[in-house]
């Protein structure tokens, strides 16, 4: 007998072992009679790899019409003895062995109870289907010398998934969702883990995660992390992130973010629970961010796990969380720097944020000195001791802004940066500050306004709007054309800020940290009141006046007043003119209609009239009527004339 009739021989012994039934045994016996005809037809030895080639050939197949199904799980079988001497348990179907034991008599009372709770959602069909389904994988656990529900382990489940792989990818799915039904049961009745029927879930939906599919780098910093993390459970972990679920939903979030809330939530603690790990928010970030995870996620779910564990941390940290706010997740510059340059500049933007700074001025602080740390690198340096004044005026020359203001501002920083590395004793020279110089004069620019023509265009927008975004949008420029505020403070303005009996708006500047109170004209005042009334959420519980149209309404950035006036000129695209430019105009149309400086300054919640200087410049008629005769300036006329 050759080596193919051998192992099917071999083959059709074990499903005779394993019971099969005689008329399953018929069905794989004419399969593998197709498969011997065929390969003496094309002359060919059998191997496994023959094997898999027919069964992805499509029709053309030495078996007919056969079942690709059956036809897939003969060659298997087949194969697996031809490598292995017998048929991996995987490739065999339980009910043969499992119709032959009895269950104990406790599970047959857990699967009554389970169908007596759930007696009123299914058929009376539907439920023996039930009733079989869990019977067999109660056998299965039982074989696995399993007494009671609450000895699973995570084996159990794998075990009793592979054990369905005979089946077609429907009929395993049908099975598979019964059992998960009633793992879902146990754990609500504190008899099984929360994480089995996770587990069975993954396993179905093939998007299990495990240890295993990371990076060895990745596996290091978790085992490094192990024995910190199970100061905080899995468990423990599942239960303090579900109160973070009931957050989203109390504020307001649709029942599609509060369900990608939970599906991360359950996700890591699985992989925690899978691994014997406990919450640890170094292992977090591993996870959410190796490509094992980014797999089983769409690129925007992925964005909002991220989200959801990066709001856990702070929930976990400081027992609050924002959950309005912005996070910024991409790798920042000053992490790149080596230890000796990082360290210094972390605790130089320590203390300015002690001194009360607001954070984009440290931010600002903090780019600055990078430009330097990041020369000094360039440079070789392993110390700022090795920092001489030749290297920072090196620095200066070949440090290239835009304007002089920006690299004025720049140096003025970096000064202040090289004073602190003197007082902390990390440079011994303390005139080395010196060595910054500044870039030269300053300098003056032409204002840019809102021409004749975009300001018809804003008034024909506001007269048509109709959406909420259109009638927020009328609200949020009219107070900076108008009124001449300023992005930052209309973000701001709270709902008592608008005394609407004296038609007035009284608020607290952002920029100067002055109280300015401004008559609010009737376009504006109508132009709010119709926000409110058609366009702001009514579930919002901030004071603020703009809010946000998703949940959980929280108050808007200053970007959406660039936005707002982006959605009215959509043509215009001046370079670094944003929203202030409403600010300007409004400034400098009144100094073109003969209203006193000082009342401009009032209106704006300006303390002096310094800085409306420069709008003079735009005003050509009256600066054509004061010229000044080059003669009596001492400049002569090219050609002999004189003026």
């Amino acid at each position: 007998m050759n080596t193919f009739l051998c192992n099917v021989s071999l083959t059709l012994s074990c499903l005779s072992e394993k019971q099969y039934s005689e008329r399953s045994i018929q069905r794989y016996t004419k399969i593998y009679e197709s498969l011997n005809a065929y390969l003496e037809k094309e002359e060919v030895t059998y191997s496994p790899g023959i094997g898999l080639k027919l069964i992805g050939s499509g029709k053309d197949t030495p078996f007919g019409t056969k079942c690709k199904y059956e036809i897939a799980s003969s060659i298997a079988k087949l194969n697996d003895v031809y490598e292995g001497g017998t048929i991996r348990s995987i490739h065999l179907s339980l009910r043969p062995v499992c119709m032959k034991i009895e269950l104990y008599p406790q599970f047959k009372q857990t699967i009554s109870d389970y169908l007596e709770h759930c007696q009123n959602e299914y058929s009376v069909a539907q439920q023996e289907n039930i009733r079989r389904r869990c019977v067999v994988f109660l056998k299965r656990i039982q074989l696995r010398g399993r007494k009671s529900t609450e000895e699973l382990i995570y084996d159990d489940i794998l075990s009793y998934h592979e054990s369905l792989s005979y089946m077609k990818d429907i009929s395993r799915s049908v099975e598979e969702s019964s059992v998960k039904g009633f793992l879902r049961y146990l754990t609500e009745t504190g008899n099984a883990s929360f994480g089995w029927h996770l587990y069975l879930d993954v396993l179905q939906s093939k998007r299990l995660v495990s240890l295993e599919s990371f990076s060895d780098e990745e596996r290091q910093i978790i085992e490094s992390r192990r024995a910190e993390s199970l100061d905080f459970s899995a468990e423990d972990f599942r239960a303090a992130a579900m109160e973070l679920a009931d957050m989203h939903r109390n504020a307001g979030y649709v029942d599609e973010v509060v369900a990608s809330v939970r599906r991360t939530i359950w996700q890591h603690f699985l992989f925690l629970d899978l691994h014997g790990l406990g919450y640890d928010p170094v292992v977090a970030n591993v996870w959410i961010n190796s490509d094992a995870v980014r797999s089983t996620f769409h690129s925007s779910s992925w964005f909002a796990a991220r989200r959801t564990l990066r709001l856990f941390e702070d929930y976990a940290s400081d027992g609050e969380v924002t959950l309005t706010g912005r996070y910024i997740f991409k790798s920042r510059d000053i992490d790149l720097l080596p230890e000796w340059c990082k360290r210094p500049l972390k605790t130089f933007a320590e203390q300015r944020l002690k001194e009360k700074l607001d954070e984009d001025t440290v931010k600002n602080d903090i780019y600055s000195c990078l430009r330097l740390c990041k020369y000094l690198i360039s440079r070789g340096l392993n110390s700022y001791e090795e920092l001489t004044g030749t290297i920072v005026m090196e620095f200066n020359r070949q440090d290239c802004h835009l304007s002089s203001k920006g690299k004025n501002a720049c140096n003025h920083r970096i000064r202040r940066f090289l004073k602190f590395l003197s007082r902390e004793g990390h440079v011994s020279n303390p005139t080395l500050y010196q060595a910054v110089c500044a870039a030269g004069a300053s300098s003056e620019s032409i204002i840019v306004t809102l021409n004749k023509d975009e300001i018809k265009t804003l008034r024909e927008y506001i007269q048509d709007a109709q959406t909420p975004m259109a009638i927020r949008d009328c609200a949020v420029i009219l107070l900076g054309t108008e009124m001449g505020i300023r992005g930052c403070d209309i973000v701001s303005l709270k709902l008592t800020d608008i005394d609407w009996k004296n038609r007035s708006i009284r608020f607290r500047q952002d920029k100067t940290d002055t109280d300015a109170r401004i008559p609010m004209l009737t376009a504006v005042g109508n132009a709010i009141f119709r926000y409110l009334k058609d366009a702001r959420p009514r579930d919002s519980k901030s004071d603020c006046i703009f809010v946000d149209f998703d949940a959980p309404y929280g108050q808007l950035t200053r970007h959406i007043c660039w936005r707002a006036l982006k959605r009215a000129l959509p043509e215009r695209k001046v370079y670094g003119s944003g929203f202030h430019v409403t600010r300007k105009t409004f400034a400098t149309h009144r100094l073109r209609n003969n209203v006193h400086p000082e009342m401009i300054a009032d209106a704006m919640g300006q303390r002096d009239t310094a800085s409306l200087t420069s709008y003079l410049s735009l005003d050509m008629e009256r600066m054509s009527m004061c010229p000044l005769l080059l003669n009596e300036l001492g400049i002569p006329m090219n050609g002999g004339g004189q003026a």
